[in-house]
């Protein structure tokens, strides 16, 4: 199979990179078998003028046979896509754009290194085998073009209810064998946008809110269905709008649908990179696939134009956040463990679970199943009074929906209610809580492995209502600086906060700044904070004496900063300039930098700081001041990414 797989998606996992240990053995497994399945050697020269080249930055070789890639067919478009190393870029496009073998040069949108070329004289294999060798070329390769698959099962039996949602038994179905919609909906029914990258959406469908994107199959901004319902029942089940006592409700209630038509007829392999970035320039938050080529379950790598498109994704959505790329797993009841695209580190990819919480039985399973979700006759939308998959009730605006087809985008609604419920959150942290908060399904036959890994089901079925209790979150609020009682002296420099409560209860890490005393605090860079120990920083010998100086401190919980407290002045006092008062600090309850007569080695207390009566700083306790050693606040971030069970062995 060739580099486009049963599906397509996104973003590179930054925080989570120990999770894709296992699947960077299974893809070099994977490569090697593609290598044989396409007659990795390059061509002799008795086979010059044969259909081959390379799909990407490794030697791998595919070939063209009877118009089919192991299988796949696939149409020539005359073009060639090719990567070019970014610090070069400028200059090699500057001369592939006067070389004679090249007629037509076109920059794919939203990137400087990716380009579209036309042959002169048509044999864009010949071209991309002879530019892949070129300095600053990192890949060359065709610009095929292919037909997508849908992948749902139409014909199932229609659903009594939206049991996924919430099954109490209907049709002699296990109670609870459902995705926890309702205790999810507790703290966010969803806002944002899903893009729906499929057949078309039908634009006007009274229980869906559609933003029209693009149709690359028509090359027009009229992403509408031509008599195809499968976009529309994906967009259903995602975001049917809640609560406007029409049909059904989405997983994401509040959310809109941003519709590509790519679906329908051939697509060039830049064309599915271009709606994949078109979506994350539209600033959907979730894109989400319910198709794939149709390939089975055969074994291939991932060409570079679609490896640049994930990445794309990943590194530009949500404002550098990622957008969650949700693929279907694909309904050829076989393993998947060698599709190249859905074992990409930025692929989310989805298997389909029955109402009895088991394995439906066209679902692949293998390492391309991130998670597995309900399928096997979903209620959903359908075309508006057409004969799309039927009716409900006599009610042809919905219908049943199965297949995986059915399951991803059931997925895709979930990750915008974790969206929805903490903006902060990435895309590699939404892939890592979706995991993390799944149920643990069909142990007897799960073949979970002691990492909480399935090759059936993933990481187990979704609980949406788990993964947004696990990721919801109310940043904390500013901590306060605690005073001090006159200006500090040079022996002992200690600045120090009370930390805000957390509202969800997060431990909290708290960091101050400093800066040269201004009017206002200048523009803070990350290397300007500095961690502070029990609610403390100590700045001793790091200051100049006689130079006055602004500070301020802000606290984390495990997602996000809260703002930064007022700031606060001092001058640095040189300790000769002490008066002694006679006073001891018991009596004054102070030590303000007045001589009390007690040797400050002695006691080692800041000469800075309030005494109020609290627990001290190590050292401090003879004087009765605060030190603020009582770490409550600041006990550390919640390590959320780096408790998987199961981080050694995911391949994400």
């Amino acid at each position: 199979m060739p580099e486009f797989s049963t599906r397509l998606s996104g973003p590179a996992t930054r925080h989570i990179a120990p999770l894709r240990v296992g699947r960077a053995l299974l893809r070099s497994a994977a490569c090697t078998l593609a290598c044989a399945l396409a007659l990795s050697a390059p061509p002799s020269a008795e086979a010059a003028e044969a259909l081959w080249f390379y799909p990407n930055e490794s030697d791998v070789v595919l070939r063209i046979v009877d118009g089919a890639i192991d299988g796949v067919p696939v149409e020539r478009s005359g073009w060639l896509v090719l990567g070019l190393d970014p610090a070069g870029a400028a200059a090699a496009r500057a001369a592939l754009a006067q070389d004679p073998a090249v007629a037509e040069l076109i920059t794919l949108r939203g990137a400087g290194d990716l380009l579209r070329l036309r042959p002169a004289d048509g044999d864009e294999l010949a071209l991309s085998r002879a530019l892949r060798g070129r300095p600053g070329v990192r890949w060359a390769h065709p610009d095929l073009r292919v037909r997508l698959r849908p992948h749902a099962l139409p014909d199932d039996p229609f659903a009594a209810d939206q049991w996924h949602l919430e099954n109490t038994g209907q049709r002699g179905w296990s109670e609870d064998a459902d995705i926890d919609a309702e205790r999810a909906w507790d703290r966010s029914t969803g806002v944002g946008l899903v893009a729906v990258i499929d057949g078309g959406v039908e634009l006007v469908h009274p229980d869906l809110s559609v933003v029209p994107g693009a149709d690359y199959i028509d090359g027009d901004a009229d992403p509408s269905p031509e008599g195809d319902a499968h976009g529309t029942a994906a967009s259903g089940l995602a975001a049917a709008i809640g609560g406007n006592g029409l049909g059904v409700s989405g997983v994401a209630q509040g959310a809109e649908v941003y519709a590509i038509r790519l679906i329908g007829g051939a697509t060039s392999l830049s064309q599915v990179r271009d709606a994949f970035v078109e979506a994350t320039d539209a600033g959907a938050d979730v894109l989400n696939n319910s198709w794939g080529f149709d390939n089975g379950c055969s074994s291939y790598g991932l060409y570079g134009v679609l490896r640049a498109a994930l990445s794309y994704v990943e590194e530009n959505g949500r404002g550098g956040r990622g957008s969650l790329v949700v693929i279907s797993a694909g309904n050829g009841a076989c393993d998947n463990s060698g599709d190249g695209l859905l074992n990409d580190p930025h692929v989310f990819g989805v298997g389909a679970t029955t109402g009895n919480d088991g394995l439906e039985d066209y679902s692949s399973y293998g390492t391309g199943v991130d998670i597995s979700a309900p399928s096997g006759g979903v209620l959903s939308t359908d075309l508006s009074g057409e004969p799309g998959y039927g009716s409900f009730e006599g009610d042809p605006n919905y219908a049943d929906f199965s297949g995986t087809s059915a399951s991803a985008p059931i997925v895709s609604g979930a990750a915008l209610l974790m969206f929805s419920a903490n903006p902060e959150l990435t895309a590699a942290q939404a892939r890592e809580a979706l995991c993390l908060s799944a149920d643990k399904i069909d142990l007897a036959h799960g073949d979970y492995d002691e990492t909480g890994w399935s090759p059936r089901y993933g990481c187990g079925r979704l609980n949406v209502g788990a993964a947004v209790a696990l990721v919801a979150n109310a940043a904390p609020g500013a901590p306060t600086l605690r005073p001090f009682a006159g200006d500090p002296y040079e022996d002992r420099v200690v600045l120090q906060i009370t930390p805000p409560v957390d509202p969800d209860g997060d431990a909290l890490r708290c960091e101050a700044r400093i800066w040269p005393a201004a009017e206002s605090p200048p523009p803070a860079a990350p290397e300007d904070w500095q961690g502070m120990e029990a609610d403390a920083l100590d700045l001793t010998g790091a200051l100049e004496v006689g130079a006055a100086y602004g500070w301020t401190a802000r606290c984390a919980d495990g997602w996000t900063a809260g703002p930064e407290a007022a700031p606060a002045s001092f001058t640095l006092r040189a300790v000769g300039a002490r008066a002694d008062t006679g006073a001891p600090a018991a009596d004054d309850g102070v030590d303000d930098g007045v001589d009390d007569g007690v040797d400050d080695a002695e006691d080692d207390l800041s000469d800075s700081i309030v005494d109020s009566g609290e627990a001290a700083l190590p050292g401090d306790e003879a004087d009765g001041a605060e030190g603020g050693g009582k770490g409550g606040g600041c006990a550390g971030a919640l390590p959320l990414l780096l408790l998987a069970p199961w981080a050694g062995r995911r391949r994400r």
